[in-house]
């Protein structure tokens, strides 16, 4: 048995086009490991339906943009040259051709490169997003290995790539990030009576530790501490993360008040924590109906370690 698979694409004004082959697939015998897809058939149909569908859409991109716009005149055209654009499901290498401004535009001759300046960014945010996903939970090596098993990305896919992908985001993350702020209880009683029915109550966890390095030299040396939490909804809805370096970050109520974005100022929420001074400091003027409860979990100065800890704490 052959199966072949074919894409036809229809164009805004009704037009169908029958556009080349994606993939044949042979079958003989039915056995176990022939029934459906094989992963590597999947990558190669992926692979082949991307390639052609992004061949369709810059070929239609490239000749509204070969006419002016403004006249309607068809530019001229200069030359053309390759971009690399990379995506969940391979490597593509696109012709960018470049045209010269229509003289309605401008008086000077310059050339544009209308692909180019659409994908200044040359990697697909789906593939941002599952690199930046995967490398918040395994390893940078372990990310690309998981890619590459899953779906037809490029084998030059690299940890470095991976890395520096990350850092782009969190950097991107951080600038739009707001300004730190005392307090975040917004209006008076009376804008809150105004405010609709709240939305389901929101439970807030936050705990804080020492990291200590194994080679320091002394007990208030090479140490630093890290508070997390954790925002649960009980209407069921996704909980959300989030973590920082006390020392490191100068926006930490900005960003745990981020985390709670959308939320009422007449909604209830309830703050866990272990009462020490710093994740106290953080969860306060967050919400005029908020509830502190504070646990029994002592709180450690800077300079104790795990040991001196536990001969004051047995418990």
């Amino acid at each position: 048995m052959k199966i072949t698979i074919h894409i036809t694409i229809q164009s805004d004004n009704g037009q169908l086009n029958v556009a080349q082959e994606v993939v044949q697939l042979d079958r003989a015998t039915l056995r176990p490991e022939t029934l459906g897809l094989s992963l590597a058939e999947a990558r190669s149909i992926l692979a082949g339906l991307e390639q052609t569908v992004v061949e369709q859409q810059i070929a239609e991109f490239i000749a509204q943009q070969r006419t002016c716009s403004h006249c309607g005149h068809e530019r001229s055209r200069k030359g053309s040259h390759h971009i690399v654009f990379r995506t969940p499901f391979g490597k593509l290498r696109l012709e960018s051709p470049r045209f010269y401004h229509c003289q309605c535009e401008s008086d000077d001759r310059t050339s544009f490169s209308p692909l180019a300046g659409l994908l200044q960014e040359r990697t697909h945010l789906e593939l941002v997003y599952l690199e930046t996903k995967f490398a918040a939970l395994v390893s940078y090596g372990l990310t690309v290995e998981l890619l590459k098993e899953v779906l037809p990305i490029s084998q030059d896919l690299s940890t470095t790539a991976v890395r520096r992908r990350v850092r782009q985001m969190a950097q991107r993350l951080e600038d739009e990030l707001g300004e730190e702020q005392d307090i975040f209880i917004d209006g008076c009683q009376r804008d809150w009576d105004q405010l609709p029915d709240p939305k389901a109550p929101l439970i807030v966890g936050i705990d804080g530790g020492y990291v200590h390095s194994k080679d320091r030299r002394s007990r208030t040396e090479g140490c630093f501490e890290v508070i997390v939490g954790k925002s649960m909804s009980q209407d069921g809805e996704s909980s959300k993360c989030f973590g920082f370096v006390r020392r490191y970050d100068s926006r930490p109520k900005r960003r745990l008040f981020e985390i709670l974005k959308g939320m009422q100022m007449n909604q209830a929420v309830t703050f866990l924590s272990d009462g020490g001074d710093t994740v106290r400091e953080l969860q306060m003027y967050m919400n005029p109906q908020a509830e502190h409860l504070f646990g029994l979990v002592p709180h450690f100065d800077e300079a104790d370690d795990n040991e001196s800890a536990r001969q004051k704490h047995p418990d």
